[in-house]
């Protein structure tokens, strides 16, 4: 007589069907969420009498829980029993998501923090109570960990996380680092991070404040492997009353700074195509021309958008002429005046640039008026259409 055969001594592909066999039944015809390997209760009992079925559930389920995000207004699923799905399927997720918007379940982020240690995409809010649980994700997803989105909660004092930088481990494989909210004061911990090709930074502000202080080029200095940063809310400025060498960005593509004081020269990037300075202040006569005109010849858009007006007639045609590949140039114009003369020579300067009618300098402006006389000089000169304007 044969031994009496069980569920176990099946392959994983039949364990397949049937759990197929066991998912939910939408209660409508048409429920373009639900598929045959969506979450059930007679799924998970099952997974859950021994290791054998839970790691054919796994399989089964192989491509669904990749992203662990539990959120109890978006789904079903009961918080003990998400926790025990991830208990099974952590090895096959890449991304968590813990963060406003979600209802963070403790739990579900414990659970993260034992089972996941192929994460590749993280993003959480820091709170008050919860830093040693999300620092644990971390450190068990260390090696995989590819991009890292987090923030501490300002709107609520009372409930801000305290700075968990220092306490986070080595990730070698980081490249995309967004901190929003962030204290100055641990902004240096950036620097063990040297794979970071992408940075987005926003200090921790309040709308009656001006921007903290922070010198952020210092702070980026080791990052030889930076292509993008974004800078929000941040004083720029340097530590010493003294002229300060700033090694160049050897990498950069895409500067944007926006909400900033300027209060410190720019490095060199001879690589940036972007610069985009946006509804930011600086004081220092002649400082944001300087710094433009320090950049690379791959400039191909540059936005100044800038309190005072930092540019007049000359600087203006000096970062025409440098520029030659520019093809969109944002800036306020309150000290440029345009009259026949300027207008030839700026014309000129597109045609040795090689600006085409096909492929025009876009000029974006803030004085209506103004544009009204560029136009009006541009119609009696050639080649008027290699320029091409805007208002904002």
């Amino acid at each position: 007589m044969e031994p009496q055969r069980t569920l176990t001594d099946l392959p994983f592909e039949v364990l397949d069907l049937i759990y197929k066999a066991l998912a939910f039944k939408p209660r409508y015809e048409y429920w373009p969420e639900y598929t045959v390997y969506c979450y059930s209760k007679d799924k998970l009992n099952l997974a859950e009498t021994c290791e054998y079925l839970g790691r054919a559930f796994a399989h089964h389920s192989r491509k669904v829980y990749k992203k662990v995000m539990y959120d109890s207004c978006y789904t079903n699923i009961p918080k003990r029993e998400y926790s025990v799905i991830v208990s099974l399927c952590g090895l096959t997720a890449v991304e968590y998501v813990g963060s406003p918007g979600c209802h963070w379940s403790v739990e579900v982020a414990k659970a993260v923090g034992q089972y996941c240690p192929n994460l590749q995409r993280v993003q959480f809010q820091v709170y008050f109570d919860n830093g040693e649980v999300v620092l644990s994700i971390l450190h068990k997803a260390k090696n995989s960990i590819r991009t890292l989105k987090f923030g501490y909660d300002s709107s609520r004092p009372s409930r801000m996380g305290a700075p968990i930088m220092h306490k986070m481990p080595d990730m070698p494989f980081l490249r995309n680092l967004t901190i929003d909210r962030c204290y100055n004061e641990e902004a240096y911990e950036i620097q063990r991070f040297l794979n970071i090709e992408e940075l987005y930074l926003c200090s921790v502000y309040t709308l009656r404040e001006d921007p903290k202080p922070l010198n952020l080029f210092k702070v980026c200095a080791p990052l030889k492997k930076l292509r993008l940063l974004t800078v929000v809310c941040i004083n720029i400025i340097s530590d010493t009353d003294e002229d300060e060498a700033i090694p160049e960005f050897p990498a950069l593509e895409h500067f944007k700074l926006s909400s900033c004081i300027i209060s410190m020269e720019f490095p060199s990037c001879p690589k940036l195509k972007i610069l985009d300075i946006s509804c930011t202040k600086c004081h220092i006569e002649g400082l944001v021309c300087r710094s433009v005109l320090k950049q690379g010849k791959d400039l191909e858009r540059l936005i100044v958008n800038s309190r005072p007006a930092q540019f007049d007639n000359d600087s203006f045609l000096e970062v025409v002429r440098k520029f030659r590949k520019l093809r969109h140039f944002d800036v306020p114009i309150r000290k440029i005046k345009f009259d026949m003369g300027f207008v030839t020579e700026l014309v000129n300067v597109l045609r040795e640039n090689g600006v085409t009618q096909e492929d025009p300098l876009e000029l974006e402006l803030d004085e209506v008026s103004k544009i009204h006389w560029l136009h009006h000089w541009l119609s009696n000169i050639s080649d008027a259409n290699l320029i091409k304007t805007r208002v904002y």
